[in-house]
């Protein structure tokens, strides 16, 4: 949770302290004065109490605090990070500081080697640290710290390094109803008795890509993840429409939260996620804003059908266009073949619609599927938004930059958003959303 040394700073604190002559200090006493220092600091931390903590960094804009490949400037910036990423004294666990080594530099300079690891009901993460301290009226502070965390246990690259052998992780097949019709779907349970935060994994349109690396690297940081696949799709009982993807994911979080699922699954009721991908974040963003139970909600290249339905009518994104309606007319012939899969030798994954009947869904419903536009409905709760750079079947300036404004503007809603590399299905840069998505998830959705 800690600190960065240049060298050549190092070097030139040395050659500052050899110059000054003997030395004047009791390097013993300096020693037990930081460790106290230190100790009095995590004593802060394990009460919850991050201003407290804080108290012990240099409260200027000269701190420097690099962690994770970023580095913060500034006191400020610092404690506004640590309370993002630590937002409850359950996400702070308890902090323990080992293998201290305390250099002396001068009387007035030391450097601090440690590791630090962090007791939480989940998971016990853990790094290195490095910190500079300066003795500032007649106190020690940290000037400047890098934190570094084990790849060991990283979720996203590695296995649990232990299993409970009474609940270890596994996977259940599974159905459960929605409208009558049994969906089928599997669930992926953590490590552990739990109970457990749990994800909703939604797929995309018609479920091609499925993001289960996401959905096994979140198992791993110790969420269940239920995947499934819609009304008319890959199996699933009855037909495929939009309003029934909507509330498809709204029975999917009732039968998280039936107790029977919460017994059996060993699943935390108050912590459930919504995880959805194009069409998927479309229901994710549409079921929560009736859902207030759903906490988090990760929306990855999520499409607004009000703005698809505008561009089919030729309005949205062709008002400047001189062949604005002959695009729209591609554009739903486009989207009509796709869904008709007229690019396969079968009938496609889904059954009971038709590219006609998608987009007569759409036009009927543009208020109702217009996602942006029911931002106020997540007031105090968490919302991820995450674009791709060269995503041409929704293209970020049309349809992130929409939606990122309306939750900006909407009061009391926890954002989160980023742009990164890649296609449609980030497909080279599965590593880095797997690792934004599951990081994310751990801070805010525990």
């Amino acid at each position: 949770m800690r600190v960065y040394l240049g060298m050549a700073f190092v070097v030139v604190v040395s050659v500052l302290g050899a110059c000054t002559g003997q030395k004047t200090f009791n390097e013993a006493d300096i020693k037990s004065e930081i460790i106290e220092m230190l100790g009095a600091q995590d004593a802060a931390w394990n009460a919850g109490d991050i201003d407290g903590f804080m108290g012990y960094y240099l409260g200027s804009e000269d701190l420097r605090f690099a962690s994770g490949g970023k580095i913060k400037r500034g006191w400020q910036e610092t404690i506004d990070g640590y309370k993002t990423r630590y937002p409850d004294q359950e996400t702070m666990g308890q902090l323990d500081f080992k293998n201290l080594e305390v250099k002396i530099l001068s009387s007035d300079y030391a450097q601090v080697f440690g590791r630090w690891e962090l007791t939480r009901k989940h998971d016990k993460p853990g790094g290195l640290f490095t910190l500079l301290l300066k003795k500032q009226d007649d106190k020690w502070v940290i000037i400047s710290d890098h934190t570094s965390s084990d790849d060991s246990v990283d979720p996203v690259i590695t296995d649990p390094a232990s299993i409970d052998k009474n609940f270890p992780p596994t996977t259940v097949e599974l159905d459960f109803d929605s409208g009558g019709s049994a969906l089928n779907g599997h669930f992926y349970l953590a490590d552990g008795a739990g109970p457990h935060p749990t994800v909703i994994m939604l797929h995309g349109f018609p479920g091609y890509e499925k993001n289960l690396d996401i959905a096994q690297a979140a198992r791993r940081s110790g969420f269940n993840v239920l995947f499934f696949h819609y009304r008319g799709a890959w199996g699933s009982e009855g037909n495929f429409s939009l309003n029934n993807v909507i509330e498809d994911a709204l029975a999917a979080a009732m039968f998280v939260r039936a107790p029977d699922s919460i017994a059996k699954y060993r699943i935390d009721p108050k912590r459930i996620s919504y995880v959805g991908h194009s069409m998927g974040g479309f229901a994710a963003l549409a079921a929560a804003a009736k859902d207030k139970q759903i906490g988090c909600v990760v929306g990855m290249s999520p499409v607004d059908y009000g703005i698809r339905g505008s561009m089919f009518e030729g309005v949205e994104g062709f008002e400047d266009d001189a062949d604005g309606w002959e695009q729209a007319a591609k554009a739903r012939a486009g989207f009509s073949a796709y869904v008709d899969a007229e690019h396969l030798l079968g009938r496609g994954p889904l059954k009971g619609i038709s590219g006609k009947r998608m987009m007569a869904e759409i036009a009927d419903n543009m208020a109702a599927f217009s996602v942006s536009k029911q931002a106020g409905e997540f007031a105090g709760r968490n919302v991820f938004l995450l674009a791709a750079k060269g995503d041409t079947v929704l293209p970020p300036d049309i349809y992130h930059s929409v939606l990122v404004a309306a939750f900006e503007q909407a009061d009391g809603v926890n954002l989160t958003h980023k742009i990164l590399e890649g296609d449609h299905s980030y497909s080279w840069t599965r590593m880095e959303l797997t690792g934004e998505v599951v990081k994310w998830l751990s801070v805010n959705c525990r």
